[in-house]
């Protein structure tokens, strides 16, 4: 079976919290460029605020689940997770905020192993949930 990718959702509201998140970044970097007279503060600053940056923009366009052979690949930016997909016990639509690897909060729960869990967010859920055998109504 070839690898399936599964791009992530990505909820709107999302999108300009986002986006305001880096223009703040950007804002406080001209400020420090502006009126911050120590070198090494300034560097400091301006570093810590390009590195949010970075990392927002690596997670919002690097999100995506890869289906492959027995595998569940998740990717979040730098951050990843493999799921046996025989150790799923079960997939559940979920609407909770807590922190996970997706980009909006229409997420199924998958339950995995021994009590373990993620929430993902694929925007083609009916095909990613035949992709890893657990289609609705099985």
């Amino acid at each position: 079976m070839a690898a399936r990718r599964f791009k992530s959702k990505f909820d709107r509201w999302l999108i300009a919290v986002l986006l305001l998140a880096i223009v703040f970044d950007i804002c406080g970097i001209v400020a420090f460029l502006r009126f911050e007279s120590d070198p090494v503060v300034l560097a400091i600053s301006v570093s810590m605020s390009l590195l949010v940056i970075a990392l927002i923009a690596s997670v919002s366009l690097g999100t995506h689940y890869t289906v492959e052979r027995n595998t569940l690949r998740i990717v979040s930016g730098p951050f990843r997770w493999k799921v046996p997909i025989d150790t799923i016990t079960s997939v559940e639509a979920t609407h909770s905020p807590f922190s996970s690897p997706a980009l909006s909060l229409d997420r199924l729960r998958i339950r995995y192993g021994r009590n373990r869990r993620i929430m993902i967010s694929p925007a083609d859920k009916a095909g990613f949930l035949k992709a890893i055998g657990h289609e609705p109504g099985k």
